[in-house]
């Protein structure tokens, strides 16, 4: 069970290539999932299905996830009679966990550290949201992301950047603008709401997010206060995703 929760994680952070920090929490009725990527253009926050006994009252971080990946992806470590568990070592009066240890049955070992709560507190600090009011929501079909993905390979090297609209109950996605090249993709020919066109999200980031449907569930939010939203679920865990616009 640990093992597929830091699967579901590393899927939804560090195989999106942009995140480099994550931040686990719990108590006993809830472990969320908070991320960032550097420039703070993406903001994670997630939530598990099931709180994660090893996680009750207590915070760790997650970096180096190229490491953690490393050990999830062994075979040995996936076999019958293999064993993957966190540690914890006392301090202060309290259980901490420090590390998640991998063992296979014919006796490889891997270890891997996790960040210290202070550390991963003051390296990531969490950001407070204020509620957006979304204007249009709609569920992305996989033609969807495959015509963002063929136009932003014709045009994602001038033009990186996409801004969404609407015009008479459709929605519409616009690579660049102007007297410059130029593509309007149509997405959903029945929505509720509108939207000015007046902002812009960076094609790749919100791609690899996007992608990230193709086993799961998932809505896509924009409001014309300036923000994008992409909600995931896996099945284990719900995986919310703020994209703050460019104007």
């Amino acid at each position: 069970m640990i093992k597929d929760i830091f699967k579901d994680v590393l899927r939804h952070t560090h195989a999106l290539g942009f995140i480099e920090q994550v931040k686990i929490s719990g108590d006993a009725e809830s472990t969320t999932i908070e991320a960032m990527d550097a420039d703070k253009t993406v903001i994670l926050k997630g939530k598990l299905h099931n709180p994660v006994a090893d996680f009750v009252d207590q915070t760790v971080g997650l970096s180096r996830m190229s490491v953690l990946d490393g050990y999830l992806k062994f075979p040995g470590f996936g076999d019958d009679g293999s064993n993957v568990s966190v540690e914890t070592q006392e301090r202060n009066g309290d259980d901490i966990p420090v590390e998640i240890n991998f063992s296979s049955a014919e006796g490889h070992t891997g270890s891997y550290r996790f960040m210290l709560a202070d550390v991963i507190n003051q390296q990531l600090k969490s950001v407070k949201m204020k509620d957006i009011p979304w204007d249009v929501t709609i569920v992305p079909t996989q033609k969807n992301l495959k015509d963002l993905g063929y136009f932003n390979g014709v045009l994602g090297g001038f033009e990186p950047v996409f801004s969404p609209s609407t015009k008479d109950g459709a929605l519409y996605f616009s690579i660049g603008e102007g007297a410059g090249d130029k593509s309007k993709l149509p997405i959903n020919n029945n929505v509720d709401g509108e939207l000015s066109g007046n902002w812009k999200w960076e094609i790749d980031k919100a791609l690899s997010i996007l992608r990230l449907s193709d086993s799961a569930n998932c809505t896509v939010s924009f409001a014309n206060a300036g923000a994008m939203q992409i909600v995931i679920d896996s099945g284990l865990g719900e995986y919310t995703y703020i994209l703050p616009a460019k104007s």
